[in-house]
């Protein structure tokens, strides 16, 4: 007997009712042409109607089967290759080429812009102190400190970096990366889990982005209690985590990030970040965001000490 119950859904009606943007209606009319069924099934979850577990199975087949970033995100939602895939356009199938054309997917690239922005001017800032050592504490390939390497310090003795993560695949790639934009010889790419990587010297500036996103305060708070003796005295420390803008301004992708995926985050205001900052002993100095508002970066600091001698 077949069980297959549910409600037929007008995509234009659905569209309006929620105000998407025109890259959702896009994106469901292509699955339509393809799968009415699915299409259907999509949006009768989106609206939070009672699904069959074989219907919710066949919504996940068909999201691995039609979509690269889907399959990839499934297979390890903490791998870098799911940001990677976001920083470089080359999708073929209309849901990967829906997550480039979405607020969400725009975002990404536009944090990654802001976070070589401000560690640039964080690197500039502690140069004049001396030499720089830079942690990418859960950094996957480390794009973000290839490309301001490569773009501002090639020819800089004075600024090196350790890319810690402990993904393989993402170590060789960024030792690839590394090597083509001709800085390999000035970061470092330990395959290891950050939280237990030994360091040999201190930091000066450790970054972390999107290592927190899925961690609810107390972990977060402990996470930067723990590394925080990786850090020199007065050294800099940058973190993001996302903000619940995206949840506001473009739900539909955090519905199919989330419930179809199987990625969930922990949306933090900057109030909160800060917070996190201050409760791991770190003195927050400011924050930043992406273009659209949807990752809080905040930059913060350990205390210089002083002695004083009687």
């Amino acid at each position: 007997m077949n069980n297959d119950n549910y409600e037929k859904q007008s995509i234009d009606e659905f569209v309006k009712k929620f105000n998407f943007d025109a890259c959702v209606s896009d994106v469901l009319k292509s699955i339509e042409s393809d799968n009415e069924r699915i299409k259907d099934l999509v949006i009768s979850k989106y609206l939070k109607l009672s699904l069959s577990g074989k219907q919710e199975e066949d919504i996940l087949d068909y999201f691995i089967n039609n979509s690269v970033f889907s399959a990839a995100t499934l297979a390890n939602p903490s791998t870098s290759v799911v940001t990677e895939f976001l920083y470089d356009p080359k999708a073929s199938s209309p849901i990967d080429k829906y997550f480039f054309a979405s607020k969400g997917g725009a975002a990404i690239l536009s944090r990654l812009i802001r976070t070589e922005e401000n560690l640039h001017l964080l690197i500039d800032e502690h140069l004049k102190d001396g030499k720089v050592l830079i942690g990418n504490l859960g950094g996957g390939l480390g794009r973000d400190v290839v490309n301001v390497f490569s773009r501002y310090y090639r020819e800089n003795n004075n600024v090196m970096a350790i890319n810690v993560d402990k993904d393989k695949n993402a170590i060789k790639r960024g030792k690839r990366m590394a090597e083509a934009g001709g800085v390999i010889d000035k970061i470092e790419f330990p395959e290891s889990n950050f939280m237990r990587y030994k360091a040999k010297e201190k930091f000066n500036i450790i970054i972390m982005v999107g290592v927190l996103c899925a961690l609810p305060f107390d972990t977060c708070v402990a996470i930067l209690k723990h590394i925080k003796p990786l850090l020199a005295k007065g050294g800099s420390i940058m973190v993001s985590n996302v903000a619940p803008k995206m949840l506001e301004d473009d739900p539909f992708t955090y519905f199919i990030m989330s419930n179809i995926m199987g990625w969930n985050l922990i949306f933090k205001e900057e109030e909160v970040l800060k917070s996190i900052f201050e409760k791991a002993g770190f003195i927050w100095e400011k924050s930043f965001t992406d273009d659209f508002g949807f990752h809080n970066m905040g930059i913060g600091k350990v205390k210089k000490t002083f002695l004083k001698y009687f």
